[in-house]
């Protein structure tokens, strides 16, 4: 397009020609615009023609508060993630891959709708929500409240939201367990299991009937290397042993000195009970044997103590 000038001195022929040449020749007829082009003025038909060369040689990007950005041709779009967040690589042929690294740090809040699987570790700062399942094969680290279906974790709280019970469809291993108010305890005194009741009373309740293998021990009140053992014999048929409803001590046949003549109903030794020797008074005090316990005799006799009989006790009367 040639410079156009026109001079203080020139005729009006001047302007007309030179006037002439500057529509036909420099700015060109309107009607061979390009249909694309509506504007009739050249201001207007510059801008429109910015517009139709950016939206063919360039893209708009837009977010999620619909805020656009203008990439035109020659300017470079580029994806910057904070460290641990996202990964982008730009490849052959106007591919470009976004995805994470291996290790994801989540500055905020994570909420996943349907399925999350994290090959490796999994750290959010805040709180982790996943409607469906979970699959990582690594560490998860949530600084918040974690919600994975319908359980819940905050801190070192773990809780159903839609029930009152958490099943375990596996071994589940601790190395102590407790009751909500600590009374019960389930753990291990050196190398034996230990139920610990920590009530004043140390009581435990079993609201069932427990079954022993063979024995029962007893440690008593002093931890040490002695312990008392009840053991069966292995039965051949059901038996029954009945502890009477009395106060008292266990007897046993290794016994000597706990048996008295108050633990023997009166007239209860019989005939066959009592061998045909003779007793003193004084065996009889030693034994606490009295003489209403002694029901029937064949041949008794009671000696003092130079061995002189005192009395004779024949038959069933003295």
């Amino acid at each position: 397009m040639a410079v156009r000038n026109i001079a203080v001195t020139d005729t009006i022929e001047k302007f007309r020609t030179e006037f002439n040449a500057l529509a036909l020749n420099d700015f060109g007829d309107i009607a061979n615009l390009s249909g694309s082009i509506s504007s009739t003025n050249l201001v207007d038909a510059m801008n429109e023609t910015i517009s139709i060369a950016t939206s063919t040689a360039g893209f708009r990007i837009e977010d999620s508060s619909s805020s656009q950005q203008l990439i035109g041709g020659g300017e470079i779009f580029r994806i910057l993630g904070t460290s641990n967040e996202i990964e982008a690589v730009v490849s052959a042929t106007d591919t470009l891959t976004i995805g994470l690294p291996n290790n994801v740090t989540i500055g905020n809040n994570l909420t996943v709708t349907n399925n999350l699987t994290v090959s490796n570790d999994l750290t959010v700062s805040d709180s982790l929500t996943v409607t469906n399942n979970l699959t990582t094969s690594g560490n998860l680290t949530t600084s918040g409240l974690s919600t994975l279906g319908t359980i819940e974790i905050n801190g070192n709280t773990i809780r159903s939201t839609d029930s009152t019970r958490i099943n375990v469809n596996d071994v589940f291993r601790a190395n102590e367990l407790e009751t909500q108010d600590g009374l019960l305890k389930l753990d291990k005194i050196g190398a034996f299991p230990r139920i610990q009741s920590t009530k004043a009373d140390k009581v435990v309740v079993f609201d069932a009937i427990p079954a022993f293998n063979d024995s029962i021990i007893f440690e008593g009140s002093t931890p040490d290397t002695n312990e008392l053992t009840i053991t069966a014999t292995d039965p051949t048929a059901d038996r029954t042993i009945t502890i009477p409803d009395v106060s008292g001590a266990f007897v046993t046949t290794g016994d000597t000195g706990t048996v008295t003549s108050t633990m023997i109903l009166n007239g209860t030794i019989s005939n066959d009970d009592i061998a045909d020797d003779q007793i003193s008074e004084a065996k009889m005090a030693d034994d606490a044997i009295g003489q209403n316990q002694l029901k029937s005799v064949v041949n008794l006799q009671i000696l003092n103590s130079s061995g002189t009989t005192l009395k004779s006790l024949f038959a069933a009367g003295a």
